[in-house]
C-alpha cells in the first residue's frame, strides 16, 4: 500500500511517500528533479525506440536487397556482407580463427656466465613469451644468433 503525506516540521516542506517498506522523504527539489530525470528518460526511452525500429528497417533491407527474385524462398549473402551490417549495427562481427607465425628479435643484456656457451644456454632456456588474448602461443624454437662479451 502506498501513502502520502505532508510534512512541515523542517526548514521546507517535504513529501513523504511511502512505497511497501520503505519511506521516501522528498523536497521541492527532489521531486522537481525526479520530474526532469522523467522527462529526459522519456526523450532517452523515445531515441532508442526509434534508433531500434531504424535497425529493424536495415536489417530488413540488408535481406531484401539479397532475395533472389520475387518468387523464391533464398537469399544470398556473402560473410563479408554480414559483417557490413554487423558492423553497421555496431555489434561484434562474425571471425574465424586464425595462425601467425611470428619472428621476435630481441637483444639480451647483462647475462652474466663463465663463458659464451653458458651464456647462450642461459638465454635459450630464459626466453618466455606471452600473448594477451584469446589463442594459444607456443615457441617452435629460439635461436640465438650471436652471443659476445659486453664491452
Amino acid at each position: 500500500m502506498t501513502m502520502y503525506y505532508s510534512e512541515t516540521d523542517g526548514p521546507e516542506p517535504t513529501v513523504s511517500i511511502q512505497v511497501k517498506d520503505t519511506k521516501y522523504t522528498l523536497t521541492q527539489q527532489s521531486l522537481a528533479q525526479i520530474i526532469e530525470d522523467k522527462d529526459s528518460l522519456k526523450e532517452e526511452l523515445n531515441q532508442t525506440q526509434r534508433k531500434v525500429k531504424s535497425i529493424g528497417w536495415d536489417v530488413r533491407e540488408f535481406f531484401e536487397s539479397r532475395k533472389n527474385g520475387n518468387n523464391t524462398d533464398d537469399i544470398t549473402c556473402t560473410v563479408e556482407d554480414i559483417n557490413e551490417l554487423l558492423k553497421d549495427l555496431g555489434v561484434d562481427q562474425l571471425t574465424n580463427t586464425w595462425s601467425a607465425t611470428v619472428f621476435i628479435t630481441a637483444t639480451i643484456t647483462g647475462i652474466e656466465a663463465p663463458d659464451k656457451e653458458a651464456a647462450e644456454e642461459m638465454a635459450k632456456d630464459n626466453i618466455e613469451v606471452n600473448y594477451n588474448d584469446d589463442g594459444d602461443i607456443w615457441i617452435d624454437d629460439v635461436e640465438v644468433q650471436s652471443v659476445h662479451p659486453e664491452a
